[in-house]
């Protein structure tokens, strides 16, 4: 689908707010979307696109495609079953209409970088989650690094790539007429996608000489700065990957302006503890779920710790921290369950710095 044909659906969406259909009274009664649970799914079925967009890294590279997901909350029943880049989703309508946005800011917005050898719909339940209440998630394809494309060995570019590949996603949702809010969206990130929330957030590569040693060109060393930063980021959800020091050096992460929660499970040793001990005095929460795997926060395989209850637990302390953090919501269950203050279940172990 073409950035044209998306401009002129999107700009058709109609109102900035919903008639409640409840409501008995004749007029249109407006929706308060922070009213919802973050317990529950929200009142919307899940509408997904996808579509190519394109940019050049730079002068001294060639331009770039990227495959770009779209999930967004729809009024649709029924429809053609998604059809992502690897398998179909039967709890998405492909091409579904868009419901009218809730929030007056438009559809707030909620991007996600997969891991290595993934593809944008590897967390796709957060996706689903985050659409049922009127919030829409963008998720590109990594290039070079999915499942049907990988480089091996990956070059040093993809480093940089990554958080690029995030800024585009968001750039080609800004180029619509349409009411998206990228203003101030939240980043997540799973295995290798954790490292894109760090270079997005603002960490400084202060090891990025050594890093790209005998690796790297001249021109791609230098992409290693301060322009891989993206201002519209305001906080960050690392799953099942840590800090990478060999870029961020020794205290990179005081550059990271926003907060972070962190999701690990005790099944999958990513060096969550060694990240948390030797992390500088950030707003980071660090949630660990006992039990959990590496793909947990993924595509739902482990053995040790039920998929479903999993994804339960991470996409409600997920929409918890997306409403507190782009949306200012500081209702009691809001930034208990944000913050881990209120324990959904005995599984999750959680532990705080308060800097920042």
């Amino acid at each position: 689908m073409s950035l044209v044909f998306i401009s002129i659906w999107l700009a058709c969406t109609g109102a900035k707010l919903a008639a409640d259909p409840d409501a008995d009274t004749g007029a249109e009664a407006l929706v308060d979307p922070l009213s919802w649970s973050v317990r529950a799914p929200g009142p919307y079925g899940v509408g997904y696109r996808s579509f190519e967009a394109r940019y050049s890294p730079g002068p001294a590279f060639e331009e770039r495609f990227i495959r770009v997901n779209l999930w967004y909350p729809t009024d649709d029943t029924d429809g053609p079953e998604g059809e992502y880049t690897v398998g179909i989703d039967a709890l998405v309508i492909e091409e579904a209409s868009f419901a009218a946005p809730v929030h007056g800011g438009g559809y707030p917005v909620h991007v996600h970088s997969h891991g290595h050898m993934g593809y944008g719909a590897t967390s796709a339940f957060l996706a689903r989650y985050f659409a049922s209440h009127g919030i829409v998630t963008v998720a590109p394809d990594h290039t070079d690094n999915t499942i049907i494309d990988n480089q091996d060995p990956l070059g040093a570019a993809h480093y940089f790539h990554r958080p690029l590949d995030i800024k585009a996603a968001l750039n080609a949702l800004d180029a619509q007429e349409a009411p998206f809010d990228t203003a101030a969206v939240m980043l997540s990130g799973h295995s290798f996608g954790a490292y894109t929330t760090w270079g997005s957030a603002g960490a400084e590569y202060q090891n990025a000489g050594p890093a790209c040693s005998d690796w790297c060109t001249p021109q791609e060393e230098e992409m290693f700065g301060p322009g891989l930063k993206d201002e519209r980021v305001v906080s960050t959800m690392p799953m099942a990957g840590t800090l990478r020091r060999q870029w961020f050096g020794d205290s990179g992460e005081m550059s990271v302006g926003g907060p972070v929660l962190f999701f690990s499970g005790t099944n999958d040793d990513v060096g969550q503890l060694n990240q948390f001990e030797q992390l500088g005095n950030i707003d980071f929460t660090w949630m660990e779920l006992e039990g959990g795997c590496h793909q947990s926060f993924a595509l739902g395989a482990c053995s040790s710790l039920d998929p479903q209850l999993g994804f339960e637990l991470i996409q409600t302390t997920a929409l918890a921290f997306f409403r507190q953090t782009v949306l200012g919501d500081f209702a009691d269950e809001t930034v208990g369950i944000a913050t881990g203050e209120t324990r959904l279940s005995d599984i999750v172990i959680t532990r705080r710095r308060q800097g920042g």
